[in-house]
């Protein structure tokens, strides 16, 4: 039986000019996982991961706290959509249903979860790139080339995006549950996969084990 192990990228960088990095309480967070694996003997065959700047730092994070260099793998498949290209037409084509209250991350909750149903719905066709049904397909594929390694443990660093869609083709959700899903997802918590080479099956779920120690629950965080 071979595991796959789907892991959301650390804390990035909110209400920054860039986004696309980790915070430095994101670099800890996957620090702080890989110290857990290493004290739990566990480790990693493969690691396949998207393109953005926060996977590879965290799944750099990982390795550093693992103490290990495995060779990691890149695909854009794997890449989250664009946020801003869908908050941009909610918030102009909608104005009426913008939640502007100085609250910044519970406007964002508010917004972002209301964009990707228009979304999903093809109120917003797409998110500067990708509609719904093509961002799920990219995802599908690059899921479908990390299935067909040979490798007994498999990591797959992506973002909750991803992460959601892939949950959604095995537990088959409906695209309301697929959408709260998308915004459950906590920094750095990992999903398990049991595979067969047949069949997948969800072992956990958004597990953060490593953030639920006295000095590092304040490391347990959304965004």
């Amino acid at each position: 039986m071979a595991t796959i192990t789907l892991l959301r990228h650390g804390q990035a960088s909110f209400g920054a000019d860039n986004y696309d990095q980790l915070s430095e309480l994101g670099h800890q967070q996957a620090h702080w996982l890989g110290e857990q694996l290493r004290g739990l003997g566990e480790s990693y065959d493969y690691i396949l991961a998207g393109t953005m700047v926060r996977h590879e730092e965290t799944a750099q994070g990982v390795l550093s706290g693992l103490g290990k260099t495995i060779p990691i793998d890149y695909h854009t498949g794997l890449d989250e959509y664009n946020f801003q290209g869908l908050l941009t037409p909610l918030k102009n084509q909608h104005p009426e249903q913008w939640l502007e209250t100085g609250h910044a991350k519970r406007d964002y909750y508010h917004n972002m979860k209301l964009a990707l149903r228009y979304w999903m719905e093809g109120i917003i066709p797409n998110d500067g790139k990708d509609s719904w049904p093509e961002f799920c397909a990219r995802i599908r594929t690059a899921f479908d080339d990390a299935c067909q390694t040979n490798a007994k443990r498999t990591l797959i660093v992506s973002s909750g995006g991803p992460i959601a869609v892939i949950l959604q083709s095995i537990l088959q959700t409906s695209e309301t549950k697929t959408r709260d899903l998308i915004l459950q997802i906590k920094n750095s918590s990992t999903s398990k996969l049991l595979y067969n080479r047949v069949d997948l099956t969800l072992d956990s779920f958004n597990d953060i084990s490593h953030l639920r120690t006295p000095g590092k629950q304040h490391g347990i965080t959304f965004s």
